[in-house]
């Protein structure tokens, strides 16, 4: 009893070593390189007058929603080629090296190993995040103000009171930073969160690299659209079979809902997200991240290493 007390309490320290290992083995990998590539990106694209590029309907709140959206569906982008990537590699990389005989040798349970392992790819991708959205909001709260005195200069000049012009201007402060632009980074962080588990999982049953990346962006896919695709097989059939109909809820049980994630959308274009929401949103993925680790330690202490 003692020493299994003693293994809980080590726990958290041999999950976190084990995540700072991770953490630096994917920053050796210049993964970071991405961000130069951004800030580039973002710098040039707040410096191009959009409306004089694609016409005067992009003046105002369109434009800053432009550049918030191209911006954010960068990070997007970025997580995602990157939470399935960098994941799949891990494990093959290890055997290859021979750092997971090394590990697994010493009293590591296989659950704190792969805990380790994707809790140090979320490190990565929460530094990553955090920096693109330090840079977003500098640049987003430099053009919010520029547009905010063009637009006031624009409505003095046609002769509107500061009563009529109020409503205009919230509404270009709301296309601007706000704190719901917050909420939907966090949300999108869960959403990388489960994909990393999911990679874990398929890493653990595959040997290749890109069989892993296959099924954790086909799985994806299918679970962004998961409602479409139950409605589509199901469409039509009157009466559905209790075969069908059980598959259909496997099948949606054991495949992350990744359309719950889309709420982001909402705040990114400034309508609010509620705390009561993101609190569901945090145990739902905390579910499935747990389910998708269980799992893949399941599989994981079958493997002989």
């Amino acid at each position: 009893m003692p020493a299994l007390l003693n293994r809980l309490l080590a726990a958290p320290s041999r999950i976190g070593a084990l995540a700072s290992v991770t953490f630096v083995q994917l920053v050796r990998m210049k993964v970071f390189v991405f961000l130069a590539v951004f800030a580039l990106a973002l710098i040039l694209l707040q410096s191009l007058r959009i409306n004089d590029v694609l016409g005067p309907e992009t003046y105002g709140r369109n434009e800053l929603a432009l550049l918030k959206n191209t911006a954010v569906g960068g990070m997007r982008l970025f997580g995602l080629l990157f939470a399935v990537a960098a994941t799949s590699l891990l494990l093959p990389k290890d055997t290859e090296d021979r750092i997971i005989y090394t590990i697994l040798c010493k009293p590591v349970p296989r659950f704190d190993y792969l805990l380790g392992k994707a809790l140090g790819v979320l490190s990565v991708l929460g530094v990553a995040l955090l920096c693109m959205d330090a840079l977003l909001s500098v640049i987003l709260e430099i053009r919010t103000s520029t547009v905010l005195t063009e637009q006031s200069a624009v409505m003095h000049a046609a002769g509107l009171t500061e009563a009529q012009m109020q409503p205009y201007l919230e509404g270009i402060r709301q296309a601007g930073l706000t704190w719901d632009l917050q909420a939907s980074l966090l949300v999108m962080f869960m959403e990388w969160a489960v994909l990393t588990s999911l990679t874990l999982f398929f890493s653990c049953f595959t040997s290749s690299t890109l069989t892993s990346m296959i099924f954790a962006f086909g799985f994806y896919i299918v679970g962004s659209f998961q409602s479409q695709f139950f409605g589509f097989a199901l469409h039509g059939q009157d009466g559905v079979s209790q075969t069908v109909q059980n598959t259909t809820d496997f099948f949606g049980a054991i495949v992350p809902n990744f359309q719950i994630y889309a709420i982001s959308d909402a705040g990114i274009n400034g309508r609010p997200i509620s705390p009561g929401l993101i609190g569901s949103l945090t145990l739902i993925t905390c579910a499935y991240f747990l389910f998708h680790l269980c799992m893949a330690t399941w599989i994981f202490r079958r493997k002989e290493f």
